[in-house]
């Protein structure tokens, strides 16, 4: 081979190196311009209603909502978490909250109380399932407006605070009214653990929070000293959690040094 085919073959690797940086610089160039032309439509949008709208507008709020249909258009899973959502869903996550010790369902405009938690600060007042809650702090607290979010809200709060409920009962033609002091509430993770039949336990787990390996393998150890050999794991309606506690729980089942669960990006 003579030196000027050396050199030749030399300068061919450089020349595609070359190449390959020139193409991601000029890739990144247009992607960046594609994002600035996209912030700066956005931006015009909301200039324009905020500006030139003929009513007052609450951008924060507008943005807020807007941000969830966007997602929308995306896979089930793309959600948007608010600061306040967020925040409830780490107290959910992290095995307990402060608040008065009920499960609850919106239903025809109005709070009812589908359970009293044992032991809670409600059943110690004597709320009971069934109730329905009307108002709150001698406040109206039914009709349209009502949701979920708004209803934590208004049930949550630091321990030892008091909440004054309004609840009608079937029973009863006139509301009833108690005065409930706020506590510890803890949250359950694993709510099921028993055998479907020989050989066979069912676990169902809700969410992966901070004490759920700690339910799940106690629900184990139950099931196993009645015999289980295989288990159901329910998963339907578990809304996630952490990734750590998922990963202990299928370590329970795979033999050692098998790989559980890689992530990307």
């Amino acid at each position: 081979m003579t030196s000027g085919n050396k050199q030749s073959l030399t300068w061919v690797p450089l020349a595609l190196a070359a190449a390959l940086i020139a193409g991601i610089l000029i890739g990144s160039h247009f992607t960046a311009q594609r994002s600035s032309e996209l912030d700066r439509k956005l931006n015009n949008v909301l200039g324009i209603v905020s500006n030139e709208y003929v009513d007052a507008v609450n951008m924060d709020s507008l943005v807020e909502r807007s941000i969830p249909e966007i997602l929308a258009n995306l896979d089930p899973h793309s959600i948007y978490f608010s600061e306040k959502d967020l925040q409830v869903a780490n107290e959910e996550l992290s095995g307990s909250f402060s608040g008065i010790g009920i499960s609850f369902q919106v239903m025809e405009d109005t709070i009812n109380v589908i359970e009293v938690i044992p032991g809670g600060p409600s059943e110690k007042v004597g709320i009971l399932t069934g109730d329905k809650i009307v108002s709150v702090d001698g406040k109206s607290f039914v009709g349209e407006r009502i949701n979920p979010n708004m209803v934590r809200e208004q049930l949550r709060g630091a321990k030892g605070s008091v909440v004054r409920l309004g609840i009608k009962r079937n029973n009863s033609d006139k509301p009833v009214y108690f005065n409930v002091t706020r506590g510890d509430i803890p949250l359950k993770s694993v709510d099921a653990a028993y055998m479907i039949e020989k050989n066979v336990g069912y676990v169902k787990v809700n969410q992966f929070g901070r004490t759920t390996y700690n339910e799940f393998v106690a629900g184990l150890a139950k099931l196993k000293t009645q015999g289980a050999k295989h288990f159901i794991i329910d998963l339907r309606g578990n809304g996630g959690g952490y990734m750590e506690m998922a990963i202990l729980m299928v370590n329970e089942f795979l033999p050692a040094n098998q790989l559980i669960v890689s992530t990307k990006g």
